[in-house]
Parts: C-alpha cells; structure tokens; sequence
C-alpha cells in the first residue's frame, strides 16, 4: 500500500511563494539542489507571466507537499507554438499512487483552457520509470535528443 492511501486524497491547487521550501526539497528528490530562497525568486518571477503555471499536490494543511509540476508556453520558429512540462516530481514516499497522473492532468487543463492543441515533454534519459509512464497518459515517443550547456561568463 502506497502512503497515499493511508491519508486523505491529495488537493492539486496554484503553487505559493510560501511553498518554496517544499519545491526546493523536491526539486532536490528530481536532482535539482536548490535553496529555498532561490525557488522562492523563480516562483515570484513565474507568478508574473500568464504564459507559465506551477501547481502542488498538498495532502494535509501544514504538511509536507507530495509533488508538483511546472507547465508553460513554448515558441519554436522551426516548430510552432504548444504548451510543455517543464518539471514534474513527486515525493519519493509518494510514489505510484496516481498523484503524477493527476499532476500532469492539471498541467493539461491548464494547457487546454490557455488554448493549446499539443502539449510535449521532454524526459531524462536517466528516468526509465518516467519512460513507462507518459506512454501510460498516451504521451508518445517524437524523438531523442542531447542536452548541451555551457556557463556563460562576463
């Protein structure tokens, strides 16, 4: 038995500045180390533009966040215009609950009402278990990539 099903069923709503802590502690859980302060900035600033939305999976009032996923608009000259996950994570205690799937619906809604037709995300090739899932939501393979970054400096 998943931890989910021993509690009350998760409420998805609109992330806060006041979750920042939280995002921060599962952003980590994702691979991402980030300190609560900076999470806190990136919301303020994702907050601002209509064209993104952040939403959490909260179980009880006061407690820990069990996921959350990042969605926003994407423009590409070579490909158009469609919403994308920009991040989705779910507690590790959490897991395989269904919490990601109703996670990933809220993206979608939010995707559908701001008047996208396709919706795409991109996965770590790292994550098999992501590589089962978005299949299972009728999510479908387009292509594989390489990511490469490079620090820019003054």
């Amino acid at each position: 038995m998943s931890h989910l099903e021993t509690v009350s069923p998760p409420q998805i709503r609109t992330a806060d500045v006041a979750d920042a802590a939280e995002l921060a502690r599962l952003s980590a859980q994702l691979g991402y180390p980030c300190q609560p302060i900076a999470m806190r900035q990136r919301l303020e600033r994702l907050a601002a533009r209509p064209d993104h939305a952040v939403f959490v999976a909260s179980v009880e009032e006061r407690a820990p966040l069990a996921g959350w996923v990042h969605v926003g608009a994407g423009l590409w000259l070579e490909s158009g215009e469609c919403a994308e996950i920009l991040g989705l994570v779910v507690d590790a205690a959490m897991r395989r609950g269904g919490l990601g799937r109703r996670l990933i619906g809220a993206a979608e809604q939010w995707s559908r009402a701001a008047g996208f037709e396709r919706i795409v995300v991109r996965s770590n090739a790292v994550r098999p278990e992501a590589h089962t899932f978005y299949p299972s939501l009728e999510y479908t393979l387009e292509k594989t990539q390489r990511v490469y970054g490079k620090a820019l400096t003054p």
